[in-house]
């Protein structure tokens, strides 16, 4: 990975990681240990593929289509990891997560 790679991951996850810990918390969903581990595990493993990808993209919905895939896999990782149940439980985490990586985007857009 590049330096400006590195450094959107780091971005992603000090943007994200309070907001879903926050959320799990809250919800009761898991303990800050895990809460934590989960929330930096599940952008580990994304957004690396996603900013390899989006390097190619020419245009805002390529970038919007991708975030959509993200959103699905991180909501499934962490409804699994978090042992989320209920279609009102994983809406809510789903939520969850869209406000989560709408912030990470926003801020990974601003960041020159």
């Amino acid at each position: 990975m590049t330096v400006r790679a590195w450094e959107a991951l780091a971005v992603t996850i000090a943007v994200e990681m309070p907001v879903l810990v926050g959320f799990a918390r809250l919800a009761g969903w898991a303990s800050w240990g895990r809460g934590v581990a989960s929330a930096v595990g599940v952008n580990v493993l994304t957004q690396p593929v996603l900013y390899a990808v989006s390097t190619r993209f020419s245009s805002p919905t390529q970038l919007l289509a991708a975030e959509v895939v993200v959103v699905v896999v991180e909501t499934a990782l962490l409804a699994w990891w978090w042992r989320v149940r209920g279609r009102e439980g994983r809406s809510t985490l789903a939520l969850a997560v869209v406000a989560a990586n709408a912030l990470s985007t926003v801020a990974g857009l601003l960041v020159p």
